[in-house]
């Protein structure tokens, strides 16, 4: 018998023989939901995710909150949007999500919570990886985005956050006794809160641990590995403080 490859926890889980197909794939798109819970899903998913035009987005406004833990009036969901373990999210008034972004839950104590109004953009992630994920009410998450934790992201209110950015990465540990680093634990560092009205620019990367502090700005391309205060203006690769703005 071939000794199975090094592999993170998700995919130990993804291809774990002992369970049946149809569990394993249970287990990734509702949770522990009950089985009509999934009949429900599919059927709502396989029917309208890609219907095009008014009648798709009026179809997935009305049927898709039937599928979350709790949904406020007036959603627009876009074309092929991935939603993972919807029991496990919450939604409020007006939100937008854009055509193939991801809202992706996993593990059950996993969480995404959107307030209202807030936009998520085409193509992007939102990946609560046992952690919580609660995006505060006005926020703009651009397109081609990845908002991930093992552990805690917070945005407050009204934060911009520009295409391409990637927020909340832990990072692996070194391997240990020669052990390969794909499957090594992660580093948890205990989250990224971002304060309110804090614009970060395109491509920006905030890494595990960091808090940036409200109305803080963050230069385009920069990596944040440390603390940003209110007002600040951070930029470069490591990120460095160039100046607090007054209020």
């Amino acid at each position: 018998m071939n000794t199975p490859p090094a592999m993170t926890p998700q995919q130990e889980q993804l291809s774990d023989t002992s369970r049946s197909a149809l569990e394993l794939y249970r287990r990734l798109a509702v949770g522990d939901a009950s089985l009509l819970h999934l009949i429900s899903y599919e059927l709502i998913q396989g029917l309208f995710a890609n219907l095009p035009g008014l009648p798709g987005l009026a179809a997935r406004s009305i049927l898709y909150p039937h599928l979350f833990k709790g949904c406020g009036r007036r959603p627009a969901f876009g074309r092929g949007v991935t939603i993972r373990v919807p029991k496990q999210i919450s939604i409020g008034e007006g939100v937008l999500i854009d055509d193939y972004a991801a809202l992706d839950v996993r593990g059950a104590q996993g969480s995404i919570e959107l307030h209202d109004r807030v936009s998520i953009g085409r193509f992007t992630t939102v990946a609560a990886k046992g952690g919580a994920i609660t995006i505060g009410a006005g926020c703009n998450v651009g397109s081609y985005c990845r908002v991930a934790t093992n552990s805690r992201v917070e945005l407050g209110e009204s934060v911009l956050i520009g295409a391409y950015c990637y927020i909340g990465p832990g990072n692996h540990s070194e391997g240990v006794d020669g052990a390969a680093l794909i499957s090594a634990p992660m580093q948890i560092q205990g989250g990224v809160k971002i304060g309110e009205h804090a614009w970060l620019g395109a491509r920006a990367t905030v890494l595990d641990g960091v808090t940036i502090g409200k109305h803080a700005i963050i230069g385009a391309h920069s990596l944040v590995m440390e603390d940003v205060p209110d007002w600040g203006v951070a930029v470069g690769t490591p990120a460095r403080v160039i100046k607090v703005r007054t209020p």
